[in-house]
């Protein structure tokens, strides 16, 4: 039997290696909103095949932090507005509470493998605590946000509905919510690990509707969070939300 090539998990290697380099590069203002992002030019710059740039994009889009027009290639997207941000959060607060329903359906199962995403986002929040927003702590915002989603990305995981886990993978909600954070600093990490302990704790109780209303409350609680300081950020001068 012949042996497996092993060039395809290189290649997906290399592309989300590529992928993370252009997210430091978008949050840390080195890829400025509305910029045009060129493929060959930005292969170049990382020292890679325009192929991973390409499929790095391709992602990207998929997360809303570029977009894609037709005979004008991709360019970088400008932050979300207030409405956009409402409407995330509003869709969050629809699909959430259902997965959860059907999460339970596995929910001994379930347990181990949210408390264990709860104890990374626990950890993650305690090395983002007091720390200025700034690229030298770019890796730390970003193990953060990704601790963040992870707990809500098990959930959807444990329901076994593949539109739904589609549907999850589509929301551009941490990624967003990182590049904001990077504008001005994390200030609700103490409550978002309050309000998943609140959500983990029903779920170890067994009880699906405190688990759905803890849930409800904590994506309330984030659309109220980001809105309000988005507002804010729009009478900082960019240099300063940007913490330069």
């Amino acid at each position: 039997m012949a042996q497996p090539r092993v060039r395809p998990l290189e290649r997906k290697v290399l592309r989300d290696t590529v992928y993370e380099s252009l997210v430091d590069m978008l949050m840390s203002g080195a890829l400025l909103p509305e910029a045009p992002l060129s493929i060959d030019g930005l292969a170049s710059e990382l020292a890679v095949s325009p192929t991973p740039v390409r499929e790095a994009l391709v992602h990207l889009e998929r997360t809303g932090l570029v977009t894609r027009a037709p005979l004008r290639g991709y360019r970088v997207a400008p932050p979300l507005t207030p409405d956009q941000i409402a409407q995330l959060c509003d869709t969050r607060l629809i699909l959430e509470p259902g997965a959860l329903a059907l999460a339970f359906r596995r929910v001994q199962e379930l347990k181990p493998v949210l408390a264990k995403a709860h104890a990374k986002h626990v950890k993650a929040a305690g090395a983002v605590a007091g720390i200025v927003p700034d690229k030298s702590t770019m890796n730390a915002y970003r193990e953060y946000m990704d601790a963040d989603w992870g707990f809500h990305n098990t959930i959807f995981r444990f329901t076994d509905n593949v539109y739904l886990q589609n549907t999850a993978d589509q929301l551009p909600a941490h990624m967003h919510r990182l590049r904001q954070s990077v504008r001005r600093g994390i200030n609700d990490s103490e409550l978002a690990v309050a309000e998943h302990a609140a959500v983990l704790a029903a779920v170890e109780a067994e009880d699906l509707v405190a688990a759905q209303q803890a849930m409800y409350d904590h994506i309330a609680s984030v659309k109220e969070h980001s809105l309000r300081d988005e507002t804010s950020l729009d009478t900082v001068e960019p240099a300063t939300a940007a913490g330069q």
